[in-house]
């Protein structure tokens, strides 16, 4: 019986390799990489798989020219979705042509690719507690650093969960009393504590801004809104990944 994988990539770019990497393990998404069109026509006929990521400006053999392999002679109807840095207007149009289902550009974002997830892998794995779309954060570091330690994903991320409660509690109170020279303190903590969760590209700049800031004024009040916002969002999602790692090792 012919091994069932989720998501065949394939492309060469190793950076988006690894994004895509990234996004699918936070997923629980099962899949392999290649590299080119001559692996993956190795891949395919050794493997079923659910849906293909292919990048259309590969060497050699390019996308199009692939997805007429996998259409005839491979004869699979694998839903397939074309990845492009070109946007250029006639592209979707010839993506279809060639027998694609599907097409988006770079750079690649985690919530368009949670759409195709939803869109082309089956019922059944969407039903997965792990299956779930992160607005907010990004566990990318997190997994490259636990190297698939559970238990040290679990105690890390309810570290930052503690943390990060006490850090804006700390942040409301200052604020109440107009304490200008505390809040910077406490925003120059908080950038030690964000980029676990992937959080830099959101709150850096706030938090950097706020270490900069004079007086307490309308400014400031606003910029700790928007941390106060980002930060409890960033909260229940890491809580909701904690409760589904403990849900899975029990």
């Amino acid at each position: 019986m012919i091994e069932q994988i989720d998501v065949l990539i394939v492309e060469d770019n190793l950076i988006d390799q690894k994004l895509l990497s990234a996004y699918l393990k936070e997923y629980d998404i099962a899949f392999k990489i290649s590299n080119d069109g001559i692996e993956a026509q190795n891949l395919l006929k050794t493997f079923s798989f659910s849906l293909v990521l292919l990048n259309i400006e590969l060497p050699i053999i390019d996308g199009f020219q692939l997805t007429k392999i996998i259409r005839e002679p491979l004869r699979l109807d694998t839903p397939i979705v074309a990845i492009t840095a070109n946007k250029v207007d006639d592209i979707i149009e010839k993506c279809f042509a060639f027998g694609m289902n599907a097409c988006i550009f770079k750079p690649i974002d985690k919530l368009e690719i949670f759409g195709i997830l939803t869109e082309f892998l089956p019922d059944d794995k969407l039903t997965s507690g792990n299956f779930y779309p992160y607005q907010t954060i990004d566990l990318s570091y997190l997994k490259e650093v636990s190297l698939g330690d559970e238990e040290y994903e679990i105690e890390i991320v309810e570290k930052f969960i503690e943390t990060i409660d006490q850090d804006l509690l700390d942040l409301q109170r200052s604020f109440a009393v107009k304490n200008d020279e505390n809040i910077r303190m406490i925003a120059h903590r908080t950038l030690s504590t964000i980029y676990i969760m992937g959080l830099k590209y959101k709150l850096e700049p706030i938090l950097r801004s706020l270490e900069n800031i004079d007086t307490v004024d309308d400014e400031m009040k606003a910029k700790l809104n928007d941390v106060d916002e980002i930060c409890r969002k960033a909260k229940t999602e890491a809580q909701h990944f904690v409760n589904d790692l403990k849900l899975k090792m029990n």
